[in-house]
Order: structure tokens, then C-alpha cells, then sequence
């Protein structure tokens, strides 16, 4: 029999979404009359704006004529985009069209860009942390390192002891919902930079920010285009969930061969980012696009907050939901996150999100998402504070 990645055994375990999903599913199946209300939706509530769309729907057309249709595009990305965002997300920082990769969605760069490094690079991961780190790494056959994050602290990093090659980070954070200021993340560039180790950057909330004291970009500290690979997308901020589109920044100060090798290493794994996705992307630096995206993206925030000051009035734990559209509530009663899953979603009919899928720190947590409607947290608030049983 020929054999298999057995790697892939390790991602058939209880801590997974799609375990949710499942239960889910059984609790409709079984419960048809009862209205769910999610407080866990990773995905926008939000459709596309208009001048989003308007330019999607030219480059359709574009697609149609003779005169103006394009077969395979850029392997890295269309100039006319790529110059819109070193304009825009970039301005000022002296990167190149040559650093800058456009691709479709940070859920696949943030992992794949581990085939830059070598196979024994000694990773690190937070611990809780955004599960697509360790899972898609394991798919590629890596193994990782854990570092612990604790509410004591406020769920921010030490700075290391040991060497590591690589380390993850993400902020605004997926899924505690907290950001780094500027002094704690100068101080894990200072340790990059020391250790000869590269931060792979998840910075696809960067357009939720709102605390003066926090980096839209890690660039934003002294040294880090010699330590850092930064990852942006469309989906949470133009609702590009459903469209795929998204870019990476790789500093030629990482390494001298870096770009070189990960072109010639994209010509022969990727074909380029899709041409209506890329038009509808350079669409969002529209001025009337960028005040609708506004607008939306404070649609989020309010919901998030209305979500985090009810946890708290019902005197949960919370933390984050100022610069994310997530909060991390800690359970009551020292239960388990999978147990208060459970409750809320047989007794409440509400769907959170268990903090044990994103690591074994995250157990006794919840992520609660204000990435839905603001209908929908308004009910679920209701029962919270209905509930006879009182958590």
C-alpha cells in the first residue's frame, strides 16, 4: 500500500473548527424549531461595497474582449495594484514592487511561506494562538515549539530564552482580540534581530487598530525590515472573504537570497492571484471606498464593544475587542471551554467559539466574534442576562 503523510493524522483531533461545525450541525438536525445566534463567526456580515464591485464587474468585461482579455497574470502580483498598496500600506517605508507578493489569502501565505526556510528551522508558536499556524506548518511536515501566553501577563510574550528561527505572531490578535504596542513588539524585534530570527507577521486586522500606542505595521519598528515577513488581507476590512485576495511584504534585509529564491519558488507553485479579485483590491484605495470600508469596519468595533461591555456588566473576564472585532472571555466556575460550549449552545442557543481549539492555553476561554450582525449580539445578550441558571 503506498504510504501517506502521516503527519496528517495529527490535524484528526477534538480541537478543530470543523468540530464545531459538527456539533452544530447535530444540534439543528436535532433542534429544527430553535433559532441559533452566533457569537462565534470568523467570517464578514458585511457585503462588498459598491465601488468595490463596480470595478470587479468592469474587469469581468475586461475578461470578455479580445482587445482587453488577460490569460495567466503576474506570478507576484499586477503592478497596478502592487503600486497602490506600497502607495498606501507601505508609503514611506522605501519597499519595492520586487518585496511585495500579491496572493489569495494570508490562511495559505502564512503557511506556505515556510517552504522559503529550511525543513529543520526551529519554529515557535504562541500558545493560544490562530490554529492555521500549527496545522498547515504540520501539513508541510514541520514541528514547532510553543510559547506560552497566560492572563497574568496579559497574554503578551516573554521575549525568549531559547534561539528560534521563526516565530509567529499576530496582532491585532486572532483570537484574543488584544494588540501589541509599540514597546512590546519593539522588544521581540530587538530579540529578532539579535537572534538572526525571522517574525512570519499576521497583520490582517491592521485596519481595526484604534489605541494611538499601536503599530498598523511591524515596519513601524526600528530594524524589522531585517526581521520580519508581514501578511495583510482584503477579507476582514473590504469583505474579500468569499474573493481571495491578499499580499505579503519580504524584506530584502531578511536574507540576500530571499526574493530570488521565493520567485523562482512561486513561478512553479502558484499562477498568480486572480485579475477580478486584484481589480476589486485596487478599487479599495478609492477615497469613497476607503470611507465606506470606514464605516463598516466601525460597524464591527461598535459590536464588538456592545459584546465586551456585556460580558463585563455579566461579570466575565474579558479581554481585547478595541483594536479587533474579537474578545477573549474567560469562562466562570473553572469550566472547561468544550463544557461552556456546550451549555450555551443547549441552553442558549448561542454559538461561541471554545478557546481550547487554539491551544491548550486557550481552555477555560471563549472567542466571541463582533464580526456579525449587531441584531444578533443584541439577542444573544438578552438570553445571557435571562438566563435563570446565572453563570
Amino acid at each position: 500500500m503506498v504510504k501517506i503523510n502521516s503527519r496528517l493524522y495529527e490535524l484528526q483531533r477534538k480541537e478543530l473548527f470543523s468540530n464545531i461545525e459538527k456539533r452544530v450541525k447535530k444540534f439543528k438536525l436535532k433542534n429544527p424549531d430553535k433559532k441559533l445566534v452566533s457569537l462565534g463567526i470568523g467570517d464578514v456580515s458585511k457585503p462588498i461595497i459598491k465601488p468595490v464591485t463596480t470595478a470587479m464587474h468592469k474587469a469581468v468585461d475586461d475578461l470578455s474582449s479580445m482587445k482587453t482579455f488577460r490569460g495567466y497574470g503576474a506570478y507576484y502580483g499586477d503592478d497596478f495594484l502592487k503600486t497602490k498598496i506600497l502607495e498606501n500600506d507601505y508609503k514611506g517605508f522605501g519597499f519595492t514592487k520586487d518585496e511585495l507578493y500579491v496572493s489569495c489569502g494570508t490562511k495559505t501565505d502564512s503557511t506556505s511561506i515556510l517552504e522559503l526556510f529550511d525543513i529543520d528551522a526551529k519554529i515557535c508558536i504562541p500558545n493560544p494562538m490562530y490554529p492555521i499556524y500549527k496545522d498547515g506548518g504540520t501539513a508541510l511536515n514541520r514541528t514547532f515549539c510553543e510559547m506560552d501566553l497566560f492572563e497574568e501577563k496579559n497574554f503578551v510574550p516573554d521575549v525568549p530564552k531559547e534561539k528560534y528561527d521563526l516565530i509567529y505572531l499576530c496582532s491585532p490578535n486572532n483570537p484574543i482580540g488584544t494588540a501589541y504596542t509599540y514597546n512590546e513588539l519593539g522588544k521581540l524585534v530587538d530579540y529578532a534581530i539579535e537572534n538572526e530570527c525571522v517574525i512570519l507577521y499576521d497583520n490582517v486586522y491592521a485596519s481595526f487598530i484604534t489605541s494611538n500606542d499601536v503599530p498598523h505595521s511591524i515596519y513601524e519598528i526600528p530594524g524589522a525590515e531585517k526581521a520580519a515577513i508581514e501578511f495583510r488581507s482584503y477579507s476582514k476590512n473590504a469583505s474579500f472573504t468569499g474573493v481571495r485576495c491578499s499580499y505579503y511584504i519580504i524584506p530584502e534585509g531578511i536574507h540576500k537570497d530571499a526574493n530570488s529564491l521565493w520567485q523562482e519558488r512561486t513561478i512553479n507553485r502558484f499562477n498568480g492571484a486572480d485579475y477580478i479579485a486584484q481589480r476589486g483590491a485596487e478599487a479599495v484605495y478609492l477615497e469613497e471606498s476607503q470611507r465606506l470600508i470606514k464605516e463598516n469596519i466601525k460597524y464591527y468595533l461598535d459590536n464588538t464593544l456592545y459584546l465586551r461591555n456585556a460580558f463585563l456588566d455579566l461579570g466575565f473576564k474579558v479581554w481585547g475587542g478595541l483594536d479587533s472585532p474579537f474578545i477573549w472571555v474567560k469562562t466562570k466556575g473553572d469550566m472547561n471551554s468544550w463544557d461552556f460550549f456546550e451549555t450555551m449552545l443547549e441552553e442558549l442557543n448561542i454559538v461561541v467559539i471554545p478557546g481550547t481549539i487554539f491551544g491548550s492555553n486557550g481552555d477555560k476561554y471563549l472567542r466571541i466574534s463582533g464580526l456579525g450582525l449587531k441584531e444578533d449580539s443584541e439577542e444573544a445578550v438578552g438570553r445571557l442576562k435571562n438566563y435563570e441558571k446565572n453563570f
